[in-house]
């Protein structure tokens, strides 16, 4: 399959230059390499773009060597129609990444920092009304997916974390605004924050996703996904009942029948064990003989 149509961005007043992401790392530079020859760079509307030569695909992806957020950025180009759906930026670094409850997210130069546009919901079926609060679960499922169909072991923590042997090697954030629906995507391919960087509440110790079908290179590694996950999102929705796909990512989930601490703002806290998911996809929880069911939380395993 060929790549998405591929494109650089950056501001109007830097004209943008390949060899500049080249030097970021050395998956950048085997990037560079892998999806050259680069044309000559036009601007339009205030979008510098290089086009890759000889890429034919519905699905862009633009690259900028470094911005403050992927998400903020992606929905400004989604707004002026250069991204449509499955449409992604791709940053070598950002300045100012964020995560669930706007936490920071670090961003490594050689790390993956993606947001992508997603498509919007089915109009008739099952889907038609499932799929908004599943969309979280949905796309962890997706891209876990994909990733263990590249040689690796992912688990989904609930609700948006990737875990490989336990460490939190990526995590997904998903923001709607205006009708359109942006997906934050980070994964860890060359660092990760240490222990002692780490916030002291974490749940996960970080760690770096082990993958050997990619040899580290953030923007092959996207395309990958990008592609493969827009065939599995489509096998979901036409192959399956929401109930069928609750129960497939159940068997991704991370911690089932481990005891947990959960915290429900800064003063409910309390002991229980994950049984599985709602079927509105909150995390169902056993306290004692009684079921309760978290959509809004952190947990840490006991």
């Amino acid at each position: 399959m060929l790549p998405p149509g591929i494109f650089i961005w950056e501001s109007e007043s830097r004209r943008p230059e390949p060899q500049s992401l080249a030097a970021l790392h050395q998956g950048w530079k085997a990037d560079v390499d892998a999806f050259g020859p680069w044309q000559e760079s036009v601007y339009i509307d205030g979008v510098g773009e290089f086009l890759q030569g000889g890429s034919e695909s519905r699905t862009t992806v633009v690259v900028t060597e470094s911005c403050s957020s992927t998400m903020e950025q992606a929905r400004v180009l989604a707004e002026q129609g250069v991204l449509g759906e499955w449409g992604a930026l791709v940053a070598g670094v950002q300045l100012s990444g964020r995560g669930q409850l706007r936490r920071p997210w670090m961003s490594s130069a050689g790390n993956l920092h993606v947001s992508v546009v997603m498509p919007a919901s089915p109009k008739t079926g099952a889907w038609q009304t499932a799929l908004d609060s599943l969309l979280s679960l949905f796309a962890g499922y997706i891209f876990s997916v994909v990733l263990t169909q590249l040689g690796t072991n992912i688990q989904l923590k609930w609700p948006n974390d990737l875990l490989q042997d336990g460490k939190k090697v990526g995590g997904l954030l998903i923001e709607e605004k205006n009708g359109i629906v942006i997906l934050g995507l980070g994964i860890n391919l060359v660092e990760c924050p240490s222990d002692e960087a780490m916030r002291e509440d974490h749940s996960a110790q970080a760690g770096v996703l082990e993958i050997s079908d990619n040899g580290g290179a953030p923007l092959s590694l996207w395309c990958t996904l990008v592609n493969r996950g827009k065939s599995v999102y489509s096998v979901l929705l036409d192959e399956l009942e929401p109930p069928q796909f609750i129960s497939l990512a159940e068997k991704q989930l991370a911690w089932v029948g481990r005891k947990v601490l959960v915290r429900e703002g800064d003063e409910n806290s309390y002991h229980a064990e994950i049984s599985g998911l709602s079927p509105d996809g909150g995390l169902l929880l056993r306290r004692g003989s009684q079921e309760a069911v978290l959509y809004s939380g952190s947990i840490f395993p006991l």
